[in-house]
């Protein structure tokens, strides 16, 4: 068999991100937000009215100790979550993976309690996502094409705006930057990575009852696969080494932009190759 076949079935793992797991890019601040609890004897403000301080007594005691943060317990980090943004995975993963959800809901309790900053605590609930999904990917490879299109899609847009909306946060998405960022995600590519990981479970429920393996393309399909990158710009020995990342340059940005390029190109190929090719970019390998 020409060793092209099983390197074109596994196109893209040069791409280290590719594969959804870029939530490490989301600080927990912008994705899990905590209600504020007023303290003790602290009065709501009224709507469109900064809350007044309550004026002391004439004779005031001496101040007593602040009132302790409640206890966080599984119903008020479920309501957290739900207010994240992140409330179709929540039901998603409540549904099918409960025992999985359990353990991650009493682990962010416990989490909490332990007084954790705010930070830690989203970036560490995202992270449990992730763990979660990674031991499952495979079997997203069998769902529906047309769910796995979705995923292409939103891809295509993520990139698309890593190229030009985020471009200070595009090598970071792409695993080749891991200095830290001192500004915040933009909301469209957060929403858009929200969005890639829903996806992304949403296949692995549908595709885990019909797994099989992932057959490697065939010389015909390698052919159209070269046919369709060359339209762009592009060849295949450039795709597998990652070359093509910095083929027109490295302006900030670019590089999401080629990658972007390169989902365009797979989107015109039929559904055959094109599985074979996404299951290698999005599923396969990703459970290490």
């Amino acid at each position: 068999m020409d060793h092209r076949i099983l390197i074109a079935a596994a196109v893209g793992l040069v791409l280290i991100a590719c594969g959804g797991f870029y939530f490490a890019l989301s600080k927990g601040p912008q994705e899990i937000v905590a209600v504020p609890v007023p303290a003790a004897g602290q009065r709501p403000a009224a709507p469109g009215r900064p809350a007044a301080p309550d004026r002391p007594a004439q004779s005031q005691a001496a101040p007593g100790p602040a009132a302790a943060r409640p206890k966080a317990t599984a119903a008020s980090i479920e309501a957290e979550i739900a207010k994240s943004g992140h409330a179709e995975l929540q039901a998603l993963l409540k549904q099918h993976f409960a025992e999985e959800y359990k353990d991650l809901i009493a682990i962010a309790v416990q989490r909490r309690n332990e007084g954790v900053s705010q930070e830690a605590f989203g970036q560490e609930l995202l992270e449990r996502f992730q763990q979660i999904m990674r031991s499952k990917l495979k079997y997203a490879a069998t769902a529906s094409m047309s769910m796995i299109d979705d995923l292409a899609a939103n891809e295509v847009n993520l990139f698309h705006a890593l190229g030009t909306d985020g471009t200070g946060f595009c090598l970071r998405v792409l695993g080749t930057d891991n200095t830290p960022s001192p500004a915040p995600l933009p909301e469209n590519i957060r929403q858009l990575m929200r969005l890639g990981t829903l996806y992304r479970f949403r296949a692995i429920v549908d595709g885990t009852p019909k797994f099989k393996p992932v057959e490697s393309l065939t010389p015909e399909e390698i052919t159209a696969f070269e046919a369709s990158l060359a339209q762009v710009g592009l060849k295949f020995e450039e795709v597998r080494s990652g070359a093509f990342l910095d083929k027109e340059g490295n302006a900030p940005g670019k590089p999401c932009l080629m990658v972007e390029k390169l989902y365009r190109a797979i989107a015109r190929l039929g559904e055959a190759p094109r599985r074979k090719i996404y299951s290698g970019l999005f599923f396969l390998g990703r459970d290490r």
